[in-house]
């Protein structure tokens, strides 16, 4: 039963996030739980993937560190409703754990049906809204960031499975990443832009062999491409380019900090110092808003609000300590370990795609976390979570189909493909 639902689950998955938002994280949670609820009840197991427990338990220790500093800063009943997307990290073993009861390849396959259609309904979106609307894009995400973020990561996994597993069809994916790459000019997320196009060279890099062999005779074409999107979006892009470079001369020769990005600049300097005041515990996620407007208002005579620093590991360390922030880098370092060992290996092309979707996500969620949020934000923590789960499983995981036929041993040849981060 199992391996066709992980299948359609896992295409949904894939398939949702730069067109229906939020419906990704109800789709992701609803699935989370009713995996909780097999494992607790001892109807399944939970996998034995070294890997898997341990960013488990890192995800595990972040949100106990942000519970403690909750209690340790004023709680009380009304913010309490503020902790609930902790529980997304205490549903990811679970997740994992039923989604792994199923056929490697078959989970691969889907997740790259499913991110070719994001990334094609992304630019359709895009476009609706760019030009007809007159507005930033950001498809059904609601926020150009987030939009951009999702678009980012499925057209990367177009790339990756060029790269990997879909010779054949390598010509389709590498438009549909194009489509992505598009939609994400759209948006205007300038830290998105530069987050794409240096995850994509890297990429190429890490396959280069596979990318010569398929960029070899279709230079043309590819120049073609670039220049097609060019010249759609050089308006849009010498804009954004020369905002920023105004925020920039204002923020250096007269201290403004009234821009975007003197804003910003704001932000990274207040959470610097809050952290270093109370760098153990932190202030809690529920201080986050009043610390922000009152440290604006006193500090930079700015009457501005925002629900984060702009900086998702600063967010971390501020809300919730040097435990939490620290979580934050074991987590993303231990997915960049995993991704590392994979691709040095002799591994199966299915595992080197695998080891690439954790590369991918965890150099995203890190580069544009620098000016953004890493976690917080519900589209952005249950894409994290399918992105983890699924890249884990296909470089590192165990098959679970033997216990389901009830064969109580985990197959060898993914037990040996087993890998400790």
């Amino acid at each position: 039963m199992y391996r066709d639902v992980n299948r359609l689950f896992t295409f949904a998955c894939f398939a949702a996030p730069p067109i229906l938002g939020s419906v990704v994280s109800f789709v992701w949670h609803g699935g989370a739980l009713w995996c909780a609820f097999e494992v607790l009840t001892g109807r399944r197991r939970l996998s034995p993937d070294r890997a898997m427990r341990f960013i488990a338990l890192a995800m595990a220790v972040y949100a106990a560190a942000n519970i403690m500093s909750f209690l340790a800063n004023d709680p009380s009943w009304g913010r309490a409703l503020q902790l609930l997307p902790l529980a997304t990290f205490l549903l990811f073993s679970f997740s994992y754990s039923i989604w792994s009861i199923s056929q490697k390849d078959t989970i691969a396959r889907a997740a790259i049906l499913g991110s070719a259609v994001a990334g094609s309904g992304a630019l359709v979106l895009a476009v609706i809204q760019h030009y007809l609307i007159g507005m930033r894009a950001e498809g059904g995400a609601g926020n150009a960031l987030v939009f951009a973020h999702v678009a980012c990561l499925a057209g990367l996994v177009c790339l990756a499975a060029a790269l990997t597993l879909e010779s054949a069809r390598s010509r389709w994916l590498l438009v549909i990443y194009a489509a992505s790459f598009l939609a994400v000019l759209y948006s205007g997320s300038r830290s998105v832009w530069g987050v794409m196009i240096g995850v994509t060279v890297l990429l190429l890099l890490v396959c280069r062999q596979r990318a010569w062999d398929i960029f070899k005779g279709r230079l043309l074409a590819i120049v073609i491409g670039v220049a097609v999107i060019g010249v759609l979006t050089s308006g849009l892009i010498l804009h954004r380019v020369e905002l920023l470079s105004a925020n920039w001369e204002a923020l250096a020769e007269t201290s403004n900090y009234r821009t975007s990005l003197g804003q910003r600049v704001a932000l990274w300097e207040i959470a610097t110092k809050l952290f270093l005041d109370r760098p153990i515990l932190g202030y809690g996620m529920q201080s986050t808003e009043s610390l922000i407007r009152e440290h604006l208002i006193l500090d930079y005579s700015l009457d501005s609000g925002f629900t984060h620093f702009h900086n998702g590991f600063l967010t971390a360390f501020v809300e919730g300590g040097i435990f939490s922030g620290g979580a934050v880098l074991v987590i993303l370092a231990a997915m960049l370990v995993v991704a590392t060992r994979i691709l040095r290996g002799d591994a199966d092309e299915t595992a080197r795609f695998g080891a690439l979707l954790l590369l991918v996500v965890s150099l995203v969620h890190a580069g544009s976390g620098l000016v953004n949020l890493i976690f917080g934000h519900d589209i952005m923590d249950s894409v994290f979570m399918i992105f983890a789960i699924t890249g884990l499983y296909l470089a590192a995981g165990t098959s679970m189909l033997p216990a389901e036929a009830g064969d109580r041993s985990p197959a060898a040849g993914d037990a040996a493909a087993q890998t400790r981060p």
